[in-house]
């Protein structure tokens, strides 16, 4: 599979939530194309998010393999997805996807010292988030500190103000490859 610049590519394309599952199937799907010599991956990529260390995992793994990464937004890209969306060396959008980040979610209970702990894990989270997007994007430090207790939205035109993406284009498979849906 060869695209337009005579790299090798692996065209994928993932649908689903961020958890061990879905991010497994991402990551074997990476390393195989590691393993069979690709030069590229080019991934549509559509989730709700889902757990922030399977995306936190996710996001170190695409980011340390010897691979140049696109990445296209065909629908939403959200919570902890957005995260490992931004792994990517290449980021596209088609123009009517969106894009949402929000505050890291808990479900707390128990004695005060369990409480504790799982506002400290959740600032923890904050931070790595926080992190990412300030290094990769430029997400405005005042959307970022919004961003921490309210749910926030943006059209693919706000995204590349922000710099979540490099282009609004609608993605199309060069004649003569496949995808693979994982």
């Amino acid at each position: 599979m060869a695209d337009l610049i005579g790299q090798k590519t692996l065209y994928v394309g993932f649908c689903g939530p961020i958890d061990s599952n879905g991010v497994g199937k991402i990551a074997a799907a990476f390393n195989e194309a590691v393993n069979q010599q690709f030069d590229a991956v080019h991934m549509t990529f559509t989730s709700n998010g889902g757990f922030v260390s399977d995306g936190i995992y996710l996001y170190n793994h695409i980011r340390s393999l010897p691979l140049h990464t696109t990445i296209h937004n065909m629908g939403m890209v959200a919570s902890i997805a957005a995260s490992i969306f931004v792994a990517a060396q290449r980021r596209t959008a088609c123009k009517n996807s969106m894009f949402m980040i929000h505050p890291v979610q808990t479900q707390a209970n128990g004695a005060h010292a369990a409480l504790q702990s799982t506002l400290e894990s959740a600032i923890a989270d904050e931070e790595r988030i926080d992190a990412i997007l300030k290094e990769r994007t430029k997400i405005p430090d005042a959307v970022l500190t919004q961003r921490r207790n309210v749910d926030l939205f943006f059209a693919a035109d706000k995204a590349l103000e922000f710099g979540l993406v490099h282009e609004i284009t609608d993605f199309s498979l060069p004649a003569g490859n496949q995808i693979f849906n994982i």
